[in-house]
């Protein structure tokens, strides 16, 4: 096992590194981190659990890092040994019968897409680096082009804080996954949670249909309410597997955080997109369909219906016809955020905080969120980009980005909008779906005063029984 890190300050009792955790895109507050370990397989990180437990030493495990705009590679507390699970790249099985793959954390998008070129089957990939990890983003719970994430997990691969290594979901300990097998699985409580170390997961794929089209409808900002019941219309008649519908590039523009906003963005328009995935015939019904709720709803500025299959690089929409294809790509990311590589992501001079509520399927509520994120964007001074995932027939998961150019000031103000606007949506009904670092021992406390969680907190005594797995991160033993 590979280490970085200061030397022993005395025998059995590591010293804290001298310098803090590096910037992240966020710009939280920097913590300070032990050595970083970097295992390289079950067993190496087994070891690496049974010593973190026995000199009672936190450790915070991360895939690749690139959890931007919730903190980056950053733990949520102090003095934790940061466990990098990147060299576990090995894709362990790739079943193109059955349509999965068990992949190890630092398993990339761009990795798993290009072994499933020219097969059955592709990945449903979101619109981040293209070199993010899988399995970090399905375990917290992020939205893929084609279907949420939760909905490609199958099983999982753990390492418990005991140091017990256990299987989920129907995964043998061969790395082979027949289906769900009799009794409880646990694979759901390892999502967003600090139980144990995920060493492999099952991801299921995304059958590769005869025709895959792009709809990219755009609307005037001030026909919003219109593009609003259009988009309900459409997400109610749809399920997952048809292609995630989404409300988004739904700009809110403070003079103030103007200078943050990426090139190109208009304040006046708003945009529906769909992927149409099947054969040539249901494809072109779907599109019929769509065209229809359109024009009842209000005639959009623009509808363009794309053949991702010809769309050509010059096109402006290139990167959203590749994802819907399962082609990860970052152009959109960099352009964003203004670097010529991700590497540069947590250093470029245009940070992004990311909020992330759970807003209903209804009109009312929708157009709620839209003005509540307005008054505070505008009563903070800073930017935001809203989008909604329409994640099932009842919910969609609202995405948030308050882009702010790295001054103290605007710093400051981003974050300020962060706190209220979480505040907002919870007095609204709209509670987060995913915590940054910062916000998530305030997060944890309101959850505490409105859930019963008491039995997770049992399962994490039972599972992680000296709590040196990821402390603070979604779960917490004692409030």
């Amino acid at each position: 096992m590979k280490t970085v890190g200061e030397p022993s300050a005395s025998p059995g009792e590591k010293a804290l590194s001298v310098q803090r955790s590096s910037p992240d895109l966020g710009a939280h507050r920097p913590r300070r981190t032990r050595e970083t370990l970097f295992p390289a397989g079950t067993g190496e990180v087994r070891d690496a659990v049974l010593a973190a437990r026995a000199g009672k030493t936190p450790l915070y495990p991360l895939s690749t890092g690139r959890n931007w705009g919730m903190g980056s590679r950053s733990p949520v507390v102090d003095d934790c040994a940061v466990l990098d699970l990147g060299r576990m790249n090995a894709v362990r099985t790739l079943d193109l019968d059955a349509g999965y793959a068990v992949i190890e954390p630092g398993v990339t998008q761009r990795q798993l897409a290009a072994l499933l070129e020219g097969t059955p089957w592709m990945l449903n990939v979101t619109a981040g680096c293209a070199d993010a990890g899988v399995i970090g983003n399905t375990l917290e719970r992020g939205d893929g082009t084609i279907r949420a994430r939760t909905d490609d997990l199958l099983g999982l691969e753990v390492v418990l804080g005991t140091g017990e290594v256990v299987t989920t979901g129907g995964l043998d300990r061969h790395g082979r996954r027949a289906g769900r097998i009799a009794g409880p699985d646990l694979t759901g409580v390892f999502q967003q949670a600090n139980l144990g170390v995920v060493t492999a997961a099952a991801i299921g794929l995304v059958p590769r249909p005869e025709t895959i089209a792009l709809v990219h409808a755009t609307f005037a900002r001030d026909a919003l309410e219109e593009g609003v019941d259009a988009l309900i219309r459409i997400g109610r008649a749809r399920v997952a597997e048809h292609g995630m519908l989404r409300l988004k590039e739904l700009f809110v523009v403070p003079e103030r955080g103007a200078a943050a906003v990426p090139p190109g963005a208009d304040p006046d328009t708003v945009t529906i997109q769909v992927p149409l995935l099947g054969s040539p015939a249901a494809v072109r019904d779907a599109e019929r369909g769509i065209r229809a709720v359109f024009q009842d709803a209000g005639t959009p500025v623009s509808v363009r219906v794309l053949d991702t299959a010809t769309t050509t690089a010059d096109d402006p929409l290139y990167a959203r016809a590749r994802f819907a294809r399962g082609i990860p790509t970052c152009d959109a990311l960099r352009a964003g955020l203004r670097v010529r590589t991700c590497e540069e992501a947590d250093e470029a001079a245009v940070g992004w905080l990311m909020f992330l509520p759970t807003v209903p399927l209804r009109r009312e509520s929708l157009s709620t969120a839209v003005d509540l994120m307005r008054a505070e964007s505008q009563r903070h001074g800073t930017a935001s980009m809203l989008e909604f995932n329409v994640i099932s027939q009842h919910s969609t998961n609202m995405v948030v980005q308050c882009p702010f150019v790295r001054e103290p000031d605007a710093v400051e103000r981003a974050h300020a909008l962060r706190a209220a606007a979480r505040d907002a949506f919870r007095r609204a009904g709209f509670p987060v779906y995913r915590s940054n670092i910062d916000q998530q021992d305030s997060e944890l406390a309101v959850r505490a005063e409105d859930y019963r969680d008491g039995p997770l907190g049992a399962l994490k005594d039972l599972f992680d029984p000296d709590g040196i797995i990821a402390p603070g991160r979604y779960l917490v033993v004692a409030r």
